[in-house]
Formats: structure tokens, sequence, C-alpha cells
């Protein structure tokens, strides 16, 4: 239905994953890659303290325990993490060389002006999405079984005691997900903000949670990986315009399909615009900013104080974003399932050149 939203899934735990070989690296390790990244953050590291049951730990928990003593930086190397890692380089290939194979031959009709139905055309955007994707999880093991076993000697008694309580407001809190979600709560995700807000079932139910949800949302921020997430939704979705005068079965299925297209372009961009304003919320960036360009302000002073604590403790969806999103994705929503439904519907009646194969002696010189 929605093959970006994986391309940003994907770029955003690419993202956190180079965020963690930043935060690592300022604090001296310079053995944290980004597979170590992929593997933290997707619930590789399973923390064993004293007195406690034992829970996963992200990359950003687990830098809080190794940088205040209470465990040993993970011996585990980039190529151990990668060993775990189901993933099978050949099998991957195969599906690129036959992805590949799909996108000439569709080029290649395109190129002897046969007919490209809109399947084989819907077929063709989700390549983009799907090379994306590939490349956003090229350093992520795939189907790791056995995590990596940390133990620890310390209570989270004692760990949360000896907690900076001005720096983490949340320690003296009951935990939601695990004992250290005073660190990072795994927020935002579908689990923590959206279920509540609809009032829905909240699960897993068992405390601490025995490993990640894979529903976090992404926080991509400002970056090279941002762009391209850029390029590729945009891409995918104007690439529905290539249909724009296709042969249809009915003329009322050749409008609804281009009003489908206008609808996804335009509330793509609305949804950006809106995750764009409110990632600089979520980051700070926006704060940061205005500190650059008024240092001596008593206004900047003030926002710089208090920012941290502002950023951990203001909404990840704010209502007016609810407001202005509800209709935006019923919107979409719509024009989405018509275009699904209608590149197999359309199939009942299609130009007689559509069944004729490319000949590709054409392209090759000959007498």
């Amino acid at each position: 239905m929605a093959p970006e939203f994986v391309v940003a899934f994907a770029t955003g735990q690419k993202v956190e994953a180079k965020r963690s070989v930043e935060m690592w690296k300022r604090s001296g390790y310079d053995e944290w890659t980004m597979r170590h990244g992929f593997y933290a953050n997707m619930g590789g590291f399973i923390l064993h303290p004293k007195e406690c049951k034992s829970f996963p730990v992200n990359a950003k928990q687990l830098h809080y325990l190794v940088t205040r003593g209470y465990l040993d930086f993970p011996t585990i190397t980039a190529e151990e993490v990668w060993d775990k890692s189901k993933q099978d380089a050949f099998q991957k290939t195969l599906t690129l060389l036959q992805t590949a194979w799909f996108v000439i031959q569709v080029l290649g009709r395109a190129i002897q002006h046969l007919p490209v139905t809109t399947l084989e055309l819907t077929t063709f955007s989700f390549v983009f999405c799907t090379f994306a994707s590939y490349y956003q999880w090229s350093h992520k093991p795939l189907d790791v079984e056995s995590p990596t076993n940390l133990k620890c000697d310390t209570t989270m008694a004692q760990i949360i005691l000896e907690a900076d309580s001005g720096l983490w407001p949340e320690v003296t809190e009951q935990y939601t997900w695990t004992p250290l979600d005073f660190v990072d709560n795994q927020s935002p995700s579908w689990l923590t903000e959206i279920q509540p807000h609809l009032h829905f079932r909240r699960g897993p139910r068992e405390r601490p949670l025995p490993r990640f949800t894979n529903d976090r949302f992404p926080v991509i921020g400002a970056s090279q990986d941002s762009i391209l997430l850029f390029i590729v939704i945009l891409a995918y979705c104007c690439l529905h315009f290539i249909a724009w005068n296709f042969s249809f079965p009915t003329h009322t299925e050749r409008i609804l399909w281009r009003a489908g297209c206008i609808a996804i372009v335009v509330t793509t961009f609305i949804f950006l615009a809106c995750e764009t304003y409110q990632d600089g919320h979520r980051l700070g960036r926006w704060d940061r900013w205005y500190i650059r360009m008024f240092p001596k302000k008593q206004g900047a002073i003030r926002r710089m104080n208090t920012m941290e604590r502002r950023i951990r403790e203001q909404e990840f969806i704010p209502m007016w974003e609810m407001v202005i999103m509800s209709p935006v994705t019923l919107v979409y929503t719509l024009a989405r399932t018509y275009i699904c439904v209608e590149v197999f519907v359309s199939l009942r009646s299609l130009p007689s050149g559509a069944f004729d194969s490319v000949q590709w002696s054409n392209f090759i010189p000959h007498f």
C-alpha cells in the first residue's frame, strides 16, 4: 500500500545508528560502528542486572551504562555482529538482478512505443523504494536470533539512585517499558504515542519489555539521508503521473486515476512539511538556530537552559498535527487504495499492444 513508509522507517533506523556512532566516538569509543548501532537498536544487547529481570538495551542506554562504569564496552566486533545476520548475499543479489531486469523490460517497452500497463508502472515505481530500502539497511543484520548477553553487577535500584535527578527528572517515576526509560523511552512509536490517543489496548503487557517493538517512528532531522528520502518519495509518487494518458477501460477510471495521483502528491507534501516542522521541535533544531542567531538575548539564554527538558516533556504528536494529519491520512489512504485496486481492475481491458514482447534484436546492431 505504501512502500515509501518502509523507506522512511529504514532511513530513520540508519540515522539513529549514525547518531549512535557519533555519540560513542565523542566518548572515545571508535570501535562502535553502524553495525553495532543497528544491532543495539534492534534489541541485540540483553542486560542482566543484579536482582532484576533481564531486558534489552539500545545504543543510547548502553552508552549511558558504559560511560558511567556500570558495564565494560562490549567486546563483540562488527564482523561478529555481521556473522549473526541471516542475510544471504546471493539471494539479495539475485533479487536485485531480477528487479533490474524488470526495469530494463519496462524501459524497452517505452522505447519501442509498446503499451505499458498500470500494473507494470506501479511495480516499476516500487523499484525506487526497493533499492532505497536495501541501501539504507545495508549495514543492518537480518533475523538475528541469538542476542549478546551483558552481565551487570550493579542493581537497577542503585543505577537509578545514582542518576542525576536534575538531568533525568523521569528517574523518580515508574518506568513504562524498561527501568532505563529515563535514558531513552523508545519514543516515538505507535505503541507509546498513537495507541493511547486512539484508546487501543497497549501491548505487550510484560514488563520490562522482553524485546523492542518494531514500531518506533523515524526522527530523521536534517541530513543527506533526509534529502535522499525526499527524492525517493517524490519519485515514487510522481511516477504514477506517467499513466496520465494511458488507455483505461472507462473515462471515469482515467479521471479517478488522475485525481488519485494528484491526491497522493499533495498529501505527501503536506505530510513532509508537517513532519519537517515538528522534527525541528523534537530535536530542538529551531531552538538551536534561535540561540545561534541571538546568543545574547535573554530569551535565547532561557531557551538554552531549558531546551533539553522541554524536548523530553513535549508531546511527540501535538493536537494541531493530529487535526491536520487526520484528513490528510484519509485522503491519502483513499487515493492509494484506488490506485492499488485499479492496477488490477484495468487488466480486464488492455490494448492489443500490451501483449506484444520487446524485440531485443532492435537494440543490437545487425544486418
